[in-house]
């Protein structure tokens, strides 16, 4: 029995010896080891797995433990950017940098010429102050057009959690882990869905998920960075098919022609009508027929038949939608309508238009587009969300007017924040009106919102209104012209194939969905008919 004591006596007193110092103090667990760099996942990544490399690490700046992205899936380049890391680490440059991992961070950071967003509070990041970096990463990597879209989107968002703090009675400047948060989220959902922000009293869902698309990417884009805490997951809204238009018949396009000075003035008609009958003719979007040249050979540009081909065809460079050089067919159509233009003349753009003589209808009732001279003198008192507000026109219109005139403000804003008063709009839109402007007749927003106005003079509806499921009536557009030649071909017995490469649909998927979809109902009703034809007499489908 005293052997079994003393056992577990001289255990105890093992297990106390463990326990403290020899000065009799508890130990206290060691400070985190700077410069122990772990990579996750440590194995060759999978097909199944979405995201890259990451790394994990205590961070001083923060003081906790942190993941950074090694921003690669390749494993081999992932362990480099792991050891450059741990050094960066011990040797105090990473500090120093502000939380840059690599070397080639810091350098990206020091040339977007913002402040170093590590050195914010952790829990305190603005949305703004993540989205100015979001949108320095972005600058160089999209498309102009897609960038702007992607910019006036968040703005827009930006501006809905805004405008609930200032419900709140809140000051502004809205937290980034407050706006991202999941409630915030399916809160933003509801706001768009109900029009905020917008120029019509509500969105398709369509429309939402697609905005909202942006917002998570931003979000992801944030978390990668550490800046938030946990990704949020929201769920898609339920999308009903919607149609975006249909295929005008040839009497209906001549209803466009005929309206086409109405809209347009006399003058100006016969560049318009020429336009159009382009459209028809080629299946050109907008902005391929607004960079459609004689002789430049860096835009989209004809190839006529001789010795070298049989045929003659348009060569597209990549900077069309799809992002691919292409060369199609020219159609006979399109070739006959060129033909009898004389040489002298085939210099430049094939499409000159003429500047409209009539004001057009704008995106939002009551919008207007100011002078020159108007908005030189608006950008000295007021911010570009102001002006945009009082023109019911999005910010990056504002932008776009700016760049177009070389309009730039030198001094500080004398009344930013501030409402432009409705005495000042009405003046606005009275020179608006007076106004014959070059410079915004060629965007190509401008010239799709016409051809709108066309279609709608021409009293040619290819959406008909539906109050219960939120769809707004819908006129004839460029985009119906196009899917007019689509049918068109369709009906001449064109393949598939080929009519993918002539719509130069960057997907088959998008060619088979129109095309599968006539094929269906073209055998049914053939079906029917052959089955049924016989039967259909007037009486057994009466009472």
């Amino acid at each position: 029995m005293d052997v079994v004591f003393e056992t577990f006596v001289g255990l105890v007193s093992t297990l106390l010896a463990g326990l403290f110092s020899f000065k009799g103090g508890l130990h206290m667990p060691r400070k985190p080891e700077i410069g122990n760099v772990q990579l996750y996942p440590n194995r060759p990544l999978r097909k199944s797995d979405k995201n890259g490399y990451v790394l994990k690490f205590y961070c001083p700046i923060q003081e906790k433990r942190i993941r950074k992205a090694c921003g690669t899936r390749d494993r081999t380049e992932a362990r480099r950017v792991l050891r450059e890391c741990r050094e960066r680490l011990i040797n105090g440059a990473y500090s120093a940098s502000g939380g840059a991992i690599t070397k080639d961070r810091e350098i990206h950071v020091a040339a977007a010429s913002s402040p170093p967003l590590m050195e914010a509070d952790y829990d305190k990041m603005l949305f703004d102050t993540a989205f100015e970096s979001y949108r320095a990463y972005k600058e160089i990597r999209l498309r102009k057009q897609s960038y702007q879209s992607l910019c006036s989107r968040i703005e827009m968002c930006g501006r809905i959690f805004e405008a609930r703090r200032a419900n709140a009675g809140l000051p502004p400047g809205a937290v980034l882990e407050e706006c991202l948060s999941r409630a915030s989220l399916e809160y933003l959902q509801s706001q768009l869905l109900d029009g905020a922000e917008g120029r019509y009293d509500f969105r398709l869902p369509t429309t939402v998920n697609s905005t909202m698309g942006d917002v998570m990417a931003f979000a992801r884009y944030c978390y990668d960075r550490d800046w938030l805490v946990k990704l949020p997951r929201i769920e898609d809204l339920k999308e009903h098919e919607v149609s975006r238009g249909r295929a005008i018949t040839g009497e209906e396009f001549e209803r466009m022609l005929a309206a086409t000075p109405k809209v347009v003035g006399k003058s100006a008609s016969a560049s318009w009508m020429f336009l159009l009958h382009v459209l028809w003719e080629s299946g050109f979007r907008i902005a391929d027929a607004l960079n459609f040249h004689w002789d430049d050979e860096t835009k989209i540009h004809p190839r006529w038949a001789g010795r070298r081909q049989t045929h003659s065809t348009v060569v597209i460079p990549s900077t069309q939608k799809n992002g691919k050089f292409d060369e199609i067919p020219m159609l006979p159509g399109l070739e006959k309508l060129l033909a009898p233009i004389p040489a002298s003349k085939r210099s430049g753009k094939v499409i000159q238009l003429e500047p409209v003589e009539y004001a057009v209808p704008p995106k939002r009732e009551g919008g207007l587009c100011p002078t020159e001279k108007d908005l030189e003198s608006l950008i000295r008192d007021y911010s570009n969300a102001s002006i945009a507000k009082a023109c019911k026109v999005t910010e990056a219109t504002v932008r776009n007017w700016l760049n177009r005139l070389k309009l730039e403000r030198r001094d500080a804003i004398r009344r930013f924040g501030e409402t432009i008063p409705q005495e000042t709009v009405e003046k606005l839109k009275r020179s608006s009106r007076r106004r014959k402007s070059r410079w915004i007749a060629l965007s190509k927003d401008r010239v799709s919102r016409i051809v709108s106005a066309i279609g709608q003079e021409a009293g040619i509806v290819v959406r008909q209104p539906d109050a219960d499921r939120r769809i707004r009536i819908k006129y004839a557009s460029a985009h119906d012209l196009r899917r007019s030649l689509a049918e068109r071909l369709y009906n001449r017995g064109m393949s598939a194939e080929t009519l993918m490469v002539l719509m130069r649909h960057r997907d088959f998927a998008t060619t088979r969905k129109f095309y599968q979809a006539k094929k269906r109902a073209e055998s049914a009703a053939t079906e029917v008919h052959k089955l049924l034809g016989d039967e259909a007499e007037p009486h057994l489908w009466g009472d």
